[in-house]
């Protein structure tokens, strides 16, 4: 889908855009984060090539203000902000600067936003797709009642019917609670699924596994399931779930990690692979919406990317499985 990584900037680079990030405030360890990784891309580069970065506090009005400064200053490209509350706000100041949230709720798009966050959809469409190939049709979401689990059950609702797939159940209620099979049992006429899709990671998982050991029911995860909390629980083996290319994202993190002292998220990594994004638009003199919806796409450490005019943003993601302990790379899905 996408064109080749951007090289490092030996020219005008991003310092035509802007990183708009919550350096202070409850999100403040996230922006740094995103701001340490931004700067990974032009610490080779010509001095004043990198994205200034403008702190969006905690609040619309905060991010709003970091809007406003960020285009008195020369701006062409708004690059955040990260949280969904925010971007409205962000969108009302820019005007025809095009804005790329961070975000990963859809529904932005529509106001005008370009989405680059990972959204539940683009989890939910690989693991179906690469569900389906393996000859799985009846599939189960089990999520938590809140933004994530309403925002995948909506996806699961639309994606399903396109890509063969037979929603038996939607249960929005704590992974960890019991009686699990007998839950999915009936929604489902009192059969289980052959899958079961659960967008939650961390503290979700172990029960959430443990429950259906043994059910023959195939487990289904999304990129909120972390490397680190799957590999050493014993019941998940044999799962699937949705990742960054590991070809492309574990590179970055080892350098991360040695420049930071600490592996980095995905969130992390759109801070990288925003700053990759206007370097090589700023090369290119392409800082404008022409730019962002280039056919070609882009390649970043989380993958190939490519916008749509209507500001979804399409991902290739992978589907790894653990197996004996270990991940493995089981494929790739274009354009989710």
């Amino acid at each position: 889908m996408a064109a080749g990584p951007f090289k490092a900037s030996t020219g005008v680079g991003g310092r035509d855009a802007a990183l708009l990030l919550p350096l202070t405030g409850s999100a403040a360890t996230l922006g740094q984060n995103m701001a340490r990784a931004a700067s990974l891309v032009t610490q080779a580069s010509a001095a004043g090539t990198a994205p200034k970065v403008y702190d969006t506090t905690d609040t619309v009005e905060g991010a709003a203000a970091a809007a406003q400064m960020a285009i008195a200053g020369g701006a062409k490209l708004l690059l955040g902000p990260l949280k969904s509350d925010q971007t409205p706000g962000v969108l009302a100041v820019a005007g025809k600067v095009p804005v790329i949230t961070f975000s990963n709720d859809d529904t932005l798009g529509a106001q005008g936003a370009f989405v680059m966050g990972i959204t539940p959809g683009q989890s939910v469409s690989t693991m179906f797709s690469y569900a389906r190939a393996q000859g799985i049709s009846r599939v189960a979401i089990v999520g938590r009642d809140g933004p994530l689990g309403s925002a995948t059950a909506q996806a699961a609702n639309r994606i399903a019917p396109a890509g063969g797939i037979t929603l038996t159940a939607t249960l929005l209620r704590d992974p960890a609670a019991g009686g699990l099979v007998a839950a999915l049992k009936a929604a489902g006429g009192g059969r289980l699924p052959e899958a079961v899709f659960l967008p939650d990671g961390g503290a979700s998982l172990e029960a959430f596994a443990a429950a259906l050991k043994g059910s023959g029911v195939q487990l289904l995860g999304s990129v909120q399931w972390g490397v680190g909390d799957v590999e050493s629980d014993a019941n998940l083996a044999g799962a699937w779930f949705a990742a960054p290319p590991p070809d492309l994202f574990l590179p970055f993190a080892d350098r991360f990690e040695a420049a930071f002292g600490e592996q980095p998220g995905t969130v992390a990594a759109l801070g990288y692979d925003a700053a990759l994004l206007a370097v090589g638009l700023g090369d290119a003199g392409a800082l404008s919406r022409k730019g962002v919806t280039r056919a070609a796409g882009f390649t970043g450490v989380l993958g190939a990317f490519r916008f749509l005019a209507d500001g979804r943003c399409q991902r290739d993601l992978t589907v790894l499985g653990i197996e004996d302990g270990s991940i493995v790379v089981l494929g790739e899905v274009a354009g989710t």
